[in-house]
């Protein structure tokens, strides 16, 4: 019995330490601490550093290098004949054996022209990065669609496990009134057991809510990243009323201009044209220039010697002529891709304008569903009041009660479903809007 005792010290020991969070709170922990968006961060660094690299296409390429090379051959001797004043002289040349070779130089390499390729190089890289930075955006407004998702589901199954609870406490109450009177004989053994029917499932009903609540506590801890943390908090709902329904033509404009995966659509079409149009400098002359100076010589120490250095300047023009229809078939599908990038684009568009047009007529509705709902609720409410005091008084029977008991769970969970299901497609708009991460950059 002491063990029990100790143990639910211990929980609400832990429970009074828990922290507080409110949903900036966890969006703020979320973007600190999820693993997708580390990685959409090295993607961008990747990206930067490839936007860097491209600027090689123009800036000169320079190289210094040494050389060295030892040559055998076979030995011998040449013997040659020389006449002075009458006299011959005899002299012995010997050849082959070890020789060695040493070189130094520079070098400098400068393209000058080759029908734009550079340029599209380093436009194509710049636009690789908007891409990459808008992906690692996308994935950040994902973080945050999925915290306010899952926060608003918890608070909900939150909700409904306290509705089913409250459910649960009436039936029981009902329970032990129709007991009571049935003992005295004041209602027949039917009434009894429609209520303990009615109690079985108000039973049922809050095992199902509390595992709900488990899952959405689960969800929630993992939309924050701490799945591997022992972090206890618990959350707070703020109320905040939903914002005004925007009209559609604006969100589409709106939409179009913010929304990252357009965005990513818009970039996939200019570097389709960049590639077109680098296919094509393939087709220009290419026009370059180098520059080499350095030395070679016998022996090691000379090749010190600057004055002994000489230089030499080239330049390279080289024009294709006919390459076997590869350029042409490449050409080709480039300009195809461009017309795939730009009916893909157009497809994504009107898609997302469909999702825009359910989630502003959801919203509409939604807007005229809560107030409804909490007028129900309270006609409900009122309702069960009325019949259970006609039921005391015999006027009334154990199905009327019953009947309005059922009614007034279903609008409490209607009302609470509603509510929660309203901010989560409102943060859906905003996140399909492009707006979401706004608020937290």
């Amino acid at each position: 019995m002491k063990i029990i005792l100790y143990f639910y010290c211990f929980l609400i020991f832990v429970r009074l330490d828990a922290q507080i969070y409110s949903l900036e709170k966890c969006i703020e922990i979320a973007l600190l601490n999820k693993e997708s968006l580390k990685s959409a961060a090295l993607d961008v660094q990747s990206a930067a550093a490839g936007a860097r690299g491209s600027l090689s296409n123009i800036l000169p390429t320079i190289s210094y290098g040494n050389s060295w090379s030892e040559t055998h051959s076979p030995t011998g001797s040449i013997l040659s004949e020389i006449e002075l004043m009458d006299s011959t002289f005899l002299f012995s040349s010997p050849y082959g054996g070890v020789s060695n070779t040493f070189g130094s130089s520079f070098s400098l390499r400068q393209p000058i022209y080759d029908g734009g390729q550079w340029l599209n190089q380093i436009r194509s890289a710049n636009n690789s990065l908007i891409i990459t930075q808008q992906l690692a955006r996308q994935q950040e407004i994902n973080v945050i669609l999925n915290v306010h998702q899952s926060f608003y589901q918890r608070l909900k199954a939150q909700q409904l496990l306290e509705v089913a609870k409250k459910n649960l406490n009436l039936a029981r109450q009902q329970v032990s009134l129709v007991k009571t009177q049935f003992e005295l004989g004041a209602v027949k053994k039917t009434d009894l057991l429609k209520t303990q029917v009615l109690e079985g499932r108000a039973q049922s009903d809050v095992l199902i809510q509390e595992t709900n609540w488990r899952n959405a506590k689960l969800a929630l801890r993992n939309s924050l990243g701490l799945m591997g943390s022992d972090v206890y908090f618990e959350i707070t709902d703020l109320g905040q009323t939903l914002l005004p329904v925007p009209e559609l033509e604006q969100s589409v404009s709106e939409m179009v201009e913010h929304n990252p995966t357009l965005f990513v659509r818009r970039s996939q079409i200019s570097e389709a044209e960049l590639n077109r149009k680098i296919l094509f400098g393939t087709r220009l002359p290419n026009l370059s220039a180098s520059l080499s100076y350095g030395t070679t010589s016998d022996e090691f120490d000379s090749i010190t010697q600057l004055d002994d250095w000489s230089s030499s300047i080239s330049l390279s023009l080289s024009v294709p002529i006919f390459t076997g229809y590869s350029l042409s078939t490449k050409q080709q599908q480039a300009e195809l891709n461009v017309r795939k990038q730009q009916y893909d684009y157009l497809t994504q568009k009107h898609n997302l304008q469909v999702q825009l047009g359910n989630l502003i007529n959801a919203l509409e509705n939604y807007q005229e569903l809560i107030p409804i709902s909490e007028q129900v609720l309270a006609s409900a409410e009122e309702d069960l009041n009325l019949v259970q005091e006609r039921y005391s008084l015999g006027s009334a029977t154990i199905l009327e009660v019953l009947d309005a008991q059922v009614s007034v769970s279903q609008a409490r969970s209607s009302l609470v479903s509603t509510k929660y299901d309203a901010r989560t497609q409102e943060v859906q708009l905003r996140a399909l809007l492009g707006t979401l991460d706004q608020d937290y950059r």
